[in-house]
């Protein structure tokens, strides 16, 4: 990873998965897309004062969005932000850094 870009695309972990649980309801509330199907697939990471993960989540078809969630320091009250996402996205699309 070089300095400020975003890590290797990874199959996406228990951390992953964790972290798209909790930022469910922010992402149906900014969105107004309420979805059964929240499956993490994919993510990169970008270490700043804190970490950027930005997720390919599987949202049914062949639909996915694409997430980048803010994961603060841990001294910092707040622990998870979901700061933007991208919809319309397809399984074969890479998540990117947006």
């Amino acid at each position: 990873m070089m300095c400020g870009g975003t890590g290797a695309s990874q199959p996406a972990d228990a951390v992953v998965q964790e972290i798209c649980q909790k930022i469910r309801d922010q992402f149906i509330e900014k969105s107004g897309l309420n979805t059964d199907l929240f499956v993490p697939i994919s993510y990169k990471t970008q270490q700043v004062a804190g970490t950027n993960f930005f997720i390919k989540a599987h949202i049914g078809d062949n639909k996915c969005v694409h997430l980048r969630v803010y994961r603060m320091l841990p001294h910092q009250q707040e622990a998870l932000r979901l700061d933007k996402f991208l919809l319309d996205k397809t399984m074969e699309e890479e998540v990117v850094y947006f």
